[in-house]
This record gives structure tokens, sequence and C-alpha cells, in this order.
């Protein structure tokens, strides 16, 4: 399946990990207080397939996750107050999962499938440049936030963990 979708909505490879393609980039431009000027807003299909889970990485826009298709996905985030948030994206709101979560700016996130694949979008706004994305080791982020450093080095897919 995962391979199919690939195919069909003509994904890529992403630098944090899974796939995805750019499905919109305003014509809307913004100024950012620095004097950067950005698209108003970008959207993106982003697949994540069995047992991969995203490098930890911020954004300096708002992102909107939208959940579209497949298994529940986490998604967990470092607030600007230090918090470990973990939210659960999917189509079952009966069970706790939400179909759209947002991620402010620079928060630290990552994500993973909790089956053999989530299909979800990501809306970005002011609008996502690869120069304002940053990803990080979990090691070197552990040592940032030392008070939540297990759940920062939590490994998902560990056999010991289940």
């Amino acid at each position: 399946m995962v391979s199919r979708i690939v195919s069909e909505l003509s994904l890529e490879p992403h630098p944090e990990g899974g796939y995805y393609r750019e499905t919109y980039r305003s014509k809307v431009e913004v100024t950012e207080t620095d004097e950067k000027i950005r698209s108003a807003g970008t959207g993106i299909y982003f697949l994540l397939p069995a047992k991969v889970c995203t490098n930890w990485h911020r954004v300096s826009s708002d992102e909107l996750w939208h959940f579209y298709k497949g298994d529940d996905l986490v998604l967990e985030l470092i607030d600007e107050e230090k918090q470990f948030i973990r939210y659960k994206l999917g189509n079952s709101i009966s069970d706790g999962a939400f179909f759209q979560q947002l991620v402010p700016t620079n928060c630290w996130q990552r994500a993973y499938s909790i089956g053999s694949y989530s299909l979800v979008g990501c809306t970005v706004s002011p609008g996502f440049e690869f120069e304002d994305f940053e990803m990080l080791g979990q090691e070197e982020l552990a040592k940032q936030y030392p008070e939540i450093a297990q759940k920062i080095l939590f490994d998902p897919f560990s056999v010991s963990n289940s």
C-alpha cells in the first residue's frame, strides 16, 4: 500500500523521514519581522510508513497537521514551556484521536505511525522554506532538555517498549 500511495501521489523522500510532496504554495507573500519575504502558506502530503519515526525537528512557522488515511499517527512535541506533549491523529475521535493538530512555531516535534502507514497533510503559515527547518539528533536534544530526556530518547519501535 505504501509504494502505491508514493507512486499515485508522486511523493519523494523527506529529509526528516517518510515521503512528501508540496501540493500548495500561496502566491500571496508576507514580510516577516526580520524582513524575510515568505509565501503566506504552504501545504504538503506527508506519508509515514511503518517503523519510521521522523527526526526531531522544528520550523519557524505554525504547522497544522491533518489526518487523511491509514493508521493512527503519534505526534510528539516539546512546547515553549519545555513540556513534552503527545497527540494522536486518526479516524476515531472516540479513541482520543484528533483529525487536526497544531504544532506552534519553533516547537520541537517528531511523528510516527502506529500501524502500517499514516497519510497526513501539513499546512504551514507563513509558508515553509527549508532554510527555516532545523533537525537535531535525539541525544543532543535530550541534553538540552534533561528533565524530559527519557521521553525524547524513547524508541517507539523497540521490542522492550511493548
